[in-house]
């Protein structure tokens, strides 16, 4: 498998050429490229790669400058490719992320999408372009005042649609890379204290505390009754005896 792995500054000319044909080879394929199509897709994909591989390095560590330099490349790539494409087929490659978006990272390296899809990499269908070997960047748009090459010299060679919608890719979290020897953020549950009763809110006593006990009305009534017969009863019986006496000493 033809695979970029770090230092990407490692990746020779002959590397570069032989990625850029075989995305460009899947693109044909799949998108149904012209011959003129086929070689100017073969320029676009290999100033691409040219580029990114001097600054892979800094995009896998997760440097901010890197990345945004790198979205830089990727959005001229696709612009340039809007100028060779029709309508239709820039639509279609909009669609397939292996050709959109190339390039994705892991936490060590960088790799091609394409060879995730394709994994027979001597398989071609089709030749290598005719500037295979000469093709060294001359028409990358910085040669041209940052202006598209394809833009303003394919005017008379391609007559079709081109798409006229947004193409940008922005640095944001769905599309960033992953930082090396990133660790996400432990998952710690938020602890909840006790709050403290409100006013007007009832306080419950715990269950294990027994409630006071509540004497009987009724049974305080009946009691004091009882007291006061036995009272009563104990006075008539004091009287009767005072009675007796006085009775016996009349009749003596």
């Amino acid at each position: 498998m033809l695979v970029v792995s770090a230092p990407a500054m490692g990746m020779s000319m002959s590397k570069v050429r032989e990625n850029a044909r075989f995305l460009t080879d899947r693109m044909a394929y799949e998108l149904n490229l012209t011959p003129m199509q086929y070689d100017d897709v073969y320029e676009v994909n290999f100033d691409f790669i040219d580029n990114v591989r001097h600054i892979m390095d800094d995009v896998v560590r997760g440097h901010g400058h890197a990345v945004d330099r790198y979205y830089d490349f990727l959005n001229y790539r696709n612009d340039d490719l809007r100028w060779i494409l029709s309508a239709s087929q820039y639509r279609r490659f909009m669609g397939v992320e292996y050709f959109y978006r190339p390039i994705y990272t892991t936490a060590s390296t960088w790799l091609f999408r394409i060879y995730k899809v394709y994994h027979d990499v001597k398989h071609f269908y089709f030749g290598k372009p005719h500037h295979y070997k000469s093709y060294k960047g001359g028409h990358y748009r910085i040669h041209h005042g940052n202006v598209s090459y394809y833009k303003n010299h394919r005017k008379d060679h391609y007559k079709h649609d081109f798409y006229k919608g947004d193409i940008r890719l922005h640095h944001d979290k769905r599309n960033a890379p992953p930082k090396a020897n990133s660790r996400p953020a432990p998952d710690r549950k938020k602890e909840v204290k006790p709050s403290a009763p409100k006013r007007n809110q009832e306080v419950r006593r715990p269950s294990n505390i027994q409630k006071e006990s509540r004497p009987n009305r009724r049974q305080e009534l009946k009691t004091d009754a009882k007291k006061e017969n036995s009272r009563r009863n104990s006075g008539n019986s004091r009287g009767s005896k005072r009675e007796n006496q006085d009775e016996r000493r009349g009749k003596r």
